[in-house]
């Protein structure tokens, strides 16, 4: 008669591949949550408003910094070669808008020219990007 031996490795819990799911599903909410902050490098002391609203959409960024320097996408541009930098990306988005991100001591001339040479694109909404109080 056989007589089965007693094995206690037959009831354990191999617990290694468990480990190795918690790990990528750990990676995968580490590597979203990257993708809900935004990360300007171009740091623009921005104007406070009490009634701002988030866009909800993802617009294309223009910084205006303190000297009154234009930087689209981090890449510094002349106030003429706006329209052609925000035409070439236009047909990536269905509604696109711009924000214009402007340090609060810019001359408000400087804007306006900044805004005319946006508004010169057809379809294109114009934002402006401030902070809430």
């Amino acid at each position: 008669m056989y007589f089965k031996e007693s094995n206690e490795s037959e009831n354990s819990i191999n617990i290694l591949p468990m480990i190795d799911i918690i790990f990528a599903i750990l990676s995968f909410f580490i590597i979203s949550s990257l993708y809900l902050t935004r990360v300007d490098s171009i740091k623009v002391n921005l104007p406070k408003s009490s009634t701002a609203e988030r866009e909800e959409e993802k617009p294309q960024i223009i910084s205006v910094d303190s000297n009154e320097k234009i930087y689209f996408e981090s890449s510094e541009i002349n106030l003429i070669n706006i329209s052609s930098f925000i035409k070439k990306n236009l047909n990536k988005f269905e509604k696109p808008i711009v924000i214009v991100r402007a340090d609060a001591s810019v001359k408000h001339g400087f804007i306006v020219n900044v805004l005319d040479e946006l508004r010169k694109i057809e379809n294109l909404r114009i934002g402006i990007s401030v902070e809430k109080k």
